[in-house]
């Protein structure tokens, strides 16, 4: 009788052996398995870290350190990159857990998670990036006094930044096969929707690129100026000056070339008061005299010649 209980017993602890390691671990104290889950998650042990602190959640409900399990659980999705899982883990805390201290914590991680989750090739699909804006934006506004505040403003900034790359992107190759009205969309977009981003500035210099090629050269100078005025230090600085410099001649020439010996008047006469060292100046002199024998107006020989 004593050798068949003894050979029940042994049978029975081979049954338990191999159910795994969650049955006995539930029979530890809860405080015990958490210690041992945060320690295995600071030594970056994710996978033990997960097993312990997933036998806390779910077999201890009640316990004090429920919430800290929770907390820790989602952390170690989050080392272990799985951004889904820990995604999911700390919305289970905001959401069962409110008053817990790790819920702004969890709050701003679930976003940093969904930022995560996006592809980090701008030409690749960006759509979950609008769910993690929208957190980091809701952050901001409901936790303003937060430490991760600064963080989640620079995560905003580098999704900001995506976007604009890929709407820049596809402004460039609008621009590249010569669909301008297509491209000055695009780049108008990046404009307005992304300015704090260093793709607004370069949008801007293309729009203004832009007319300059649909021989608009008035509106061409007038855009490369505001964009010398607002980016006055930006690298295409060098570049924007000297097309708006030739815009204002070539807005010259297109009033002459219709006619328009008023207009070329004025274009040629303010060529000369802006840019009296252009090398241009001289020929701006030579057109002033052109107009006045077609116009037969005495005053633009006294300008041209001054």
């Amino acid at each position: 009788m004593a050798v068949k209980a003894v050979a029940v017993m042994t049978l029975l602890s081979m049954v338990w052996a191999g159910c795994g390691g969650s049955s006995s671990k539930a029979l530890l104290p809860a405080a015990e398995l958490y210690s041992m889950g945060k320690s295995e998650y600071e030594n970056k042990d994710y996978r033990k870290a997960i097993d312990h602190l997933q036998t806390v959640v779910y077999s201890y409900p009640g316990e004090s350190v429920i919430d800290s399990a929770q907390y820790y659980l989602a952390m170690s999705y989050l080392g272990a990159k799985n951004y889904t899982l820990a995604g999911i883990e700390f919305n289970r805390l905001a959401v069962n857990y409110p008053s817990s201290p790790f819920v702004t914590s969890a709050l701003f991680m679930k976003a940093v998670c969904s930022f995560e989750e996006t592809p980090g090739n701008y030409a690749l699909d960006q759509s979950e990036l609008d769910v993690a804006l929208r957190q980091f934006e809701d952050f901001i506004i409901d936790h303003p006094q937060s430490e991760y505040v600064a963080d989640a403003q620079k995560y905003l900034n580098l999704a900001y930044s995506r976007l604009a790359h890929k709407m820049y992107a596809s402004a460039d190759v609008y621009l590249r096969i010569n669909a301008l009205d297509a491209s000055k969309i695009y780049f108008q977009y990046v404009v307005d929707n992304y300015t704090q981003t260093e793709y607004a500035p370069q949008a801007t210099y293309k729009i203004a690129e832009i007319e300059f090629k649909r021989k608009n050269f008035d509106e061409a100078k007038k855009k490369f100026d505001d964009f010398l005025a607002v980016y006055p230090d930006h690298e295409w600085g060098k570049d924007a000056r000297s097309y708006a410099v030739e815009s204002a001649f070539k807005g010259g020439e297109k009033a002459l070339e219709k006619k328009d010996y008023a207009l070329a008047r004025e274009r040629f006469e303010l060529f000369k008061q802006s840019y009296p060292q252009d090398r241009r100046a001289g020929l701006a002199d030579k057109y002033l005299k052109e107009i006045q024998t077609h116009s037969g107006d005495s005053t633009s020989v006294d300008k041209a010649g001054s």
